[in-house]
């Protein structure tokens, strides 16, 4: 079951985990229904014995692939915001910087996107899909709580930031580089005022909007 290596004569075996990622990266490119086990071998210059010492099947494949993006794209980054980041708002700069990378396995990317597209005939993808966009806007609703506001109006507000991630990263496509960063630098001023959910002091309006328009991510 072990796979020659660029050619060489040595033997090694490709773990699970590249087969993972390598297909989760190529569902972006050809959607779900593209995937086929003697491509990706091909591609990752190995015969279709690898596949088969860690799949049973495709359905096995795509099933674990599933997994793979939600420990990947959620799980694990926010266990990284939480254990990195004490601040609530250090932690949440930390989420939306990333999620509005020019990537493609961001949330409105085009895996994600893909796998979207799969949930509309899929039970599983679907129920994946749900849980990942729920722990999104957990994670981001919690950081929101820690900063003062109230759980349904944290809540609210993450639904509304990660929304607005998706069709910024959707309308990024079409955009040049300087675009997609202006406009992160308007999200951001939008998201992370430095006195959300805190009660503001008793000002006149004028000097409070001028505060809130001049933070900045």
């Amino acid at each position: 079951m072990s796979e020659a290596n660029n050619g060489s004569k040595k033997r090694v075996r490709l773990s699970k985990d590249i087969w993972l990622k390598h297909t989760l990266s190529k569902i972006g490119e050809v959607g779900v229904a593209g995937i086929q086990i003697e491509s990706l071998a091909k591609e990752l210059n190995v015969t279709k014995g690898s596949f088969y010492w860690h799949f049973q099947d495709r359905e096995t494949l795509l099933c674990e692939t599933l997994s793979y993006w939600y420990n990947s794209a959620t799980k694990a980054i926010g266990l990284a915001g939480k254990r990195d980041f004490d601040d609530p708002l250090d932690r949440l700069r930390y989420f939306y910087t990333l999620a509005l990378n020019r990537r493609h396995d961001v949330p409105g990317g085009s895996v994600e996107r893909a796998l979207q597209e799969w949930a509309r005939v899929s039970e599983i993808a679907a129920e994946t899909t749900r849980r990942v966009n729920q722990d999104r806007i957990s994670l981001i609703s919690d950081a929101y709580i820690e900063l003062g506001k109230r759980e349904h109006q944290a809540r609210q507000t993450a639904t509304m930031a990660l929304a607005q991630i998706i069709g910024l990263n959707i309308l990024s496509r079409s955009q040049t580089k300087r675009c997609h960063a202006e406009d992160t630098k308007a999200f951001l001023a939008v998201f992370l005022p430095v006195t959300v959910g805190r009660e503001p002091p008793k000002t006149d309006s004028t000097s409070t909007t001028g505060a809130t328009a001049s933070t900045a991510g």
